[in-house]
C-alpha cells in the first residue's frame, strides 16, 4: 500500500503540470485520480469486498497505462518528429 500511496500523490501531481500545455490529457486523467482517491478511503474504512478490490486494481493498472500513453504522447512524438525532420533535412542538403 505505500508504493500505491506514493503513486496517488504523483498521479494527483500530474494534471497540475499538464494543465498549461495539455489540459485534454490532464481533464482525461482526473476522474481515474478521483476513483484512486476513493479507493485509498474504502481501504482505510475496511470496507473492500473482493470486486472492489479487483475493480480499483484494474483502475489502477489503466492509470499507469494512461500515464505512460500520456508521457509518450507528449515527450517521444515530438521527439521523434524532430528526428525524422532533421534526418530529412539532412538527405535533402546532401
Amino acid at each position: 500500500m505505500d508504493v500505491y500511496v506514493v503513486y496517488l500523490f504523483v498521479a494527483t501531481a500530474t494534471p497540475l503540470f499538464l494543465w498549461h500545455d495539455h489540459r485534454k490529457l490532464a481533464l482525461w486523467q482526473i476522474p481515474f485520480i478521483a476513483i484512486m482517491w476513493l479507493y485509498v478511503g474504502l481501504y482505510i474504512l475496511g470496507d473492500l469486498n473482493p470486486l472492489a478490490h479487483l475493480l480499483f486494481n484494474i483502475v489502477f493498472v489503466a492509470n499507469v497505462v494512461f500515464a505512460h500513453v500520456a508521457a509518450f504522447k507528449i515527450y517521444a512524438i515530438p521527439f521523434i518528429r524532430r528526428e525524422r525532420e532533421r534526418r530529412r533535412l539532412y538527405r535533402e542538403s546532401k
